[in-house]
This record gives structure tokens, sequence and C-alpha cells, in this order.
């Protein structure tokens, strides 16, 4: 279940300026996918955001509109290995990280990052928009109770 955000209508407003200010058009769309985004914590696939939301248009637009707001960096895609990326929102937000079941494929955000030294030592050494992607995948208890053939593993 997806957690919600506090603050999401003044969160909402600032992703909103955000796409006026980089010169992207806020359409009823993309209003919507924020919308969703910043009322609750993600990452969703594509098709989930689709799913989600009535007036988003079709799995196209959905997709142009994540695709561009990720370009101006108000939402993150997040690869869990699986072939569907996921979207989740990012203007702002604290840096974290996701573990991945790989049997049950449940998501849990881990608040602690282990690269922010590396990004660190990576600008020491003259390198400049510095990002990176970290996912961590195991088995949850639920699914380690399971067969192996089951469980993903």
């Amino acid at each position: 279940m997806p957690r919600s955000y506090p603050q999401a209508k003044s969160r909402l407003e600032a992703a909103l300026q955000a796409l006026r200010e980089n010169h992207s058009r806020v359409t009823a769309p993309r209003r919507a996918i924020l919308k969703l985004l910043t009322h609750e914590h993600g990452p969703f696939t594509v098709e989930e955001v689709h799913r989600r939301i009535k007036n988003a248009g079709d799995v196209v637009t959905v997709y142009r509109s994540l695709a561009a707001m990720e370009e101006i960096r108000l939402v993150r895609r997040c690869d869990f290995g699986d072939g569907a990326y996921r979207y989740e929102f990012n203007m702002g937000e604290h840096h974290h990280h996701h573990i991945v079941c790989r049997g049950c494929r449940s998501v849990k955000t881990l608040d602690f990052c282990v690269a922010d030294g590396l990004e660190r030592m990576a600008r020491q050494l003259g390198y400049a928009n510095v990002s990176h992607a970290l996912e961590i995948f195991g088995l949850c208890r639920r699914c380690q109770k399971k067969p192996l053939e089951m469980a993903g593993a």
C-alpha cells in the first residue's frame, strides 16, 4: 500500500510551478500525474499511473509526460530489474533507495544511502552533475518461507 505524503497540496503547486519555469505545458494529464505522485509514494509503473488516473489520456501520453518530467528532474525513474521502469516524485525529496523482494516484488523504502560518499569523491575528482541509482534485491520474510522455485530465488 503506497504511503501518503504530508503537505501534498503545496508539493503539487511547487511541481506545477517547476513545469512552467521549465517551459513545459501544464496539461490535464500532467497535472493528474503530478497529483498522484505528490500525494502517494510509489514508485509506479506507467501502466499503474494510467490505471489510477481517469483523465491521464492514453498510455503513450502518460509515458511522454513522465519522460518530460524526468528530464527536468521532477520525477525519478527506478529500475527494479523486471523490465518495467517505475516513477516517483523527486522534487525536493530526501534521497532514498529501495529494497525489492525477488519473490513477491514488494518494495520497501530505504532512507539510508551508502553511496553519498562516493558521489562526494566523484565531485572531488572534478566530475559535475553527479548522481547514482542503487536498488537492493532480496527475499522478504514471507517469501523465504515459500519453496525456492516459487520464491523466485
